[in-house]
């Protein structure tokens, strides 16, 4: 693992991290929705001009689906979280959302009818365990509230996760995220102004907070995963996810002066164990060859060689697990590069994408090979 990998995770730990300090100290100031409106303009404003300047682009597709996401994120899932953090500390919010990983592998079993051994439904009841001694402790009149609609943003996170899983193969990160920011921030700012709540509060706390969320949180950051996902392994991603509930109770202890329970302490460390134990099985099951696919995966780059193309063609782990994923075969991969019929364009970037109406496939050249980037079953559809 190299080390701009690690600077990233540790970079988006600390953006993720610190931006429950920055929202809690905003709503000092600020309505929910109000600060809402601020920090989706911000980063509306960001992703207008990165699409000004070519860094995001658009296809013919029918973004008019994405509504399904943008239902739970960002319009559930931020209202319920800034109306939390409203109530309860800082470190709180942090530990509760560490959850959203964990009430993704529930609701997989009945939505998704993902099925899990008893080794994997003993780590769900641990991880549940600490989300008691999490939520259940230091519970006042005052912060109930508070927890109750952090454990609603915890749901509606993680609903957008699962459906996420389907409109990705369709539709690529930066575009999700382009119209998440822009209805995020036509939402809030219409429900702010007829509620009554907007109003302009410009001060080091909103300003900063704004800029922070709207820019690091919205778009560094997202960026910084991109590049993690792309060079390194879910698992590892994962551990670095699981810093930022550790950043964000300590900002919170250090700048807002907050106090964390021991039994709280308690209760992270079973949600993060139980977490990095189902991400580490899930792992080694998606690494095993199916009947399906007979592949070498043991640390090697699988070779197809491509008479066609007279060159051979790499397949590293993670375009395997992109194949597995959308159901492509290597039968059908290697009939997609032999064709003659099939299309092929070669990108700004240097890549060549080969297309045959059904499968679309994104090809790296070397000077001795072509690695296979990433592969797309053209005839699924988001629902």
């Amino acid at each position: 693992m190299s080390w701009k990998v690690v600077l990233a995770g540790f970079c988006i730990s600390l953006i993720f991290g610190f931006s429950f300090l920055f929202t809690k100290n905003a709503l000092d100031h600020l309505k929910p929705l109000t600060f809402l409106s601020y920090r989706f303009f911000v980063a509306s404003v960001l992703f207008v001009t990165l699409k000004l300047f070519g860094v995001i682009k658009f296809e013919k597709k029918p973004y008019w689906k994405l509504w399904k996401l943008i239902i739970f994120q960002p319009i559930l899932y931020f209202l319920f979280e800034t109306m939390g953090v409203a109530r309860i500390n800082s470190s709180e919010a942090g530990m509760i959302v560490a959850l959203i990983p964990i009430v993704v592998n529930v609701l997989a079993i009945f939505m998704l009818k993902e099925r899990g051994d008893s080794i994997h439904y003993a780590l769900l009841l641990t991880s549940f365990l600490g989300s008691v001694l999490i939520v259940g402790f230091n519970v006042t009149a005052q912060n109930l509230l508070g927890k109750l609609l952090m454990l609603l943003a915890v749901f509606s996170a993680a609903l957008y996760t699962i459906s996420a899983r389907k409109f990705s193969k369709e539709f690529a990160p930066e575009e999700i995220s382009f119209f998440m920011m822009l209805s995020g921030f036509v939402f809030f700012s219409l429900v702010s102004l007829l509620s009554g709540q907007f109003k302009l509060v410009l001060n080091v706390h909103t300003v900063s907070a704004a800029l922070y969320l709207g820019i690091l949180s919205s778009a560094v950051a997202f960026f910084l995963l991109n590049y993690m996902v792309k060079h390194a392994s879910p698992t590892v991603t994962s551990l670095f996810s699981n810093l930022t509930t550790v950043v964000a109770c300590m900002a919170g202890v250090v700048f807002r002066n907050e106090r964390i329970g021991s039994e709280q302490i308690l209760g992270v460390i079973f949600v993060l164990t139980s977490l990095i134990v189902i991400t580490y099985r899930n792992r080694e099951k998606e690494a095993e060859p199916s009947d399906r696919f007979k592949i070498m995966h043991e640390n090697k780059n699988t070779i197809i060689h491509v008479n066609l193309l007279g060159r051979n063609l790499l397949l590293t782990p993670h375009a395997y697990e992109r194949m597995v994923e959308r159901g492509v075969s290597l039968e059908e991969l290697k009939e997609l590069l032999e064709s003659k019929h099939a299309c092929a364009v070669v990108q700004r970037n240097g890549r060549i994408r080969i297309d045959n109406g059904q499968i679309e496939a994104i090809l790296q050249p070397s000077i001795k090979a072509l690695y296979l980037v990433t592969v797309i079953r053209k005839g699924e559809k988001a629902p």
